[in-house]
C-alpha cells in the first residue's frame, strides 16, 4: 500500500441547475473510465482551500474560490494493481469569471500528466452514468444538508451509506476494506 495521501476535491455547481463540474478520468483497464471532482493533492503545510485553488490553476488554467467543507472522505481503492488510502476534503467551490459557467466542457491537465475532460452533469446523472462516480459516497453527502464523513464503501456496503445519508443528522458511515470484509459483518453507522 502507498503513502496515505491528503486530497482536495472542488464541488462547482453550476447556477440554477443541479449540474456539477466532474472530470472523466481513464480507469486501468481499457475502455473503461470513472468521474469524480477536480482537484489534487495538499501539500504539506498547505490547508485544502488553498490547495484548491492551486489545483483549479494548475488543472484548467482558471481562478476559483473555495467555499465550505461539504463531506470528507477516506477512500480506500486498488488503482493499476496497487492499493491506495486517501482522506480528501470536498469542498463547494466558484469560478471567478462568472461566463466560465455558460462552457459546455473544459479540457485539463492533471499534475500526472493524464489529459481529461470536464462538463457539467447532475447527482442524479452520476449516479446513473456508465462510468462511476468516485470516491462512493460523495455524491449523497452533496444531497444532505449536513457535514459528512463517509469512509469510501466496498460495493456490498453501498446501501449502508446511502441509508446513513438519507437522515437529516451528522453521520459517520464506516465501511470495512475487502481486506477487512471477514471480520466485519456491517458497516458501522453511528451519529
Amino acid at each position: 500500500m502507498t503513502d496515505i495521501r491528503g486530497v482536495v476535491l472542488g464541488a462547482i455547481r453550476r447556477p440554477d441547475t443541479d449540474e456539477y463540474l466532474v472530470q472523466r478520468l481513464p480507469g486501468t483497464r481499457d475502455g473503461h473510465h470513472f468521474h469524480r471532482f477536480i482537484g489534487g493533492g495538499i501539500e504539506p503545510g498547505e490547508p485544502s482551500d488553498a490547495a484548491l485553488v492551486r489545483e483549479f490553476r494548475e488543472e484548467l488554467g482558471v481562478a476559483v474560490d473555495a467555499g465550505a467543507a461539504v463531506c470528507t472522505v477516506e477512500n480506500l481503492f486498488e488503482y493499476d494493481g496497487a492499493s491506495h488510502h486517501e482522506f480528501a476534503v470536498v469542498r463547494e467551490a466558484r469560478f471567478r469569471d462568472g461566463s466560465l459557467y455558460e462552457r459546455e466542457r473544459f479540457h485539463g491537465n492533471d499534475d500526472g500528466g493524464i489529459e481529461y475532460e470536464a462538463y457539467w452533469r447532475s447527482l442524479a446523472a452520476l449516479r446513473t452514468a456508465d462510468a462511476p462516480f468516485f470516491p462512493a459516497g460523495v455524491a449523497d453527502a452533496l444531497a444532505s444538508d449536513e457535514h459528512v464523513h463517509v469512509v469510501s464503501p466496498h460495493e456490498a456496503d453501498a446501501a449502508a451509506v446511502a441509508d446513513a445519508l438519507a437522515s437529516d443528522e451528522h453521520v459517520h458511515v464506516v465501511s470495512p476494506h475487502e481486506a477487512d470484509a471477514a471480520n466485519v459483518a456491517d458497516a458501522d453507522v453511528r451519529d
